[in-house]
């Protein structure tokens, strides 16, 4: 599995500084732990603090596996139902 390269990404999205979210910002926010991070997490962020960004190169696929919020199942979603999912709880 390739490492994220997070010195490029700051440019792109406008932030001074990238990095994983701690422990505790995890569970503050999205109500996860580590290791059961999903994109689907985003919808427990009631107060809309975490930003979403999704790379273009995921919009040219059509499935991707994830968590649904717990790391002991995987879960295959549309990529269109993701975004539409996103869209309906005004994160995107």
């Amino acid at each position: 599995m390739l490492e994220p390269d997070l010195t490029k990404p700051h440019d792109v999205i406008g932030c001074l500084r990238l990095r994983f979210a701690s422990d505790e910002r995890l569970v503050r926010y999205l109500g996860m732990k580590p290791g059961a991070i999903s994109p689907l997490g985003i919808l427990n962020d009631e107060q809309k603090v975490v930003e979403v960004n999704i790379d273009k190169g995921f919009l040219d696929e059509t499935r991707f596996g994830c968590h649904p919020n717990d790391n002991v199942a995987t879960a295959i979603l549309a990529c269109e139902d993701l975004l539409r999912l996103l869209k309906e709880h005004g994160i995107l």
